[in-house]
């Protein structure tokens, strides 16, 4: 099995722009500066963060330095994984 590659931005762009957004399959994921934490979610396409249920949003909280940074990569690969029929199941995005 392939390995899953998540991009993710420095912490020097998540402390400016405090939050960063990307996709994976059907899988949507969001990285956030929140206080002082660095929090991440993975929901199903192919809604906005702002318009999915939070029913459909699952979160998990890292420190907010470069062992975090890794951590949340490395958890949003995670998810992947383990929900792939989930991500497979999701609805594409209708072509622009």
């Amino acid at each position: 099995m392939e390995e899953v590659t998540i991009t993710v931005p420095s912490l020097v762009y998540l402390n400016a722009n405090k939050s960063f957004s990307g996709s994976r399959g059907g899988m949507w994921y969001r990285l956030k500066m929140e206080g002082e934490m660095l929090r991440a979610c993975v929901w199903p396409m192919p809604w906005c963060f702002e318009k999915t249920d939070e029913s459909e949003k699952t979160f998990a909280e890292f420190a907010p330095d470069t062992g975090g940074l890794a951590a949340a990569r490395d958890w949003i690969a995670g998810q992947y994984e383990a929900q792939r029929s989930r991500w497979n199941a999701a609805p594409v995005l209708p072509p622009e």
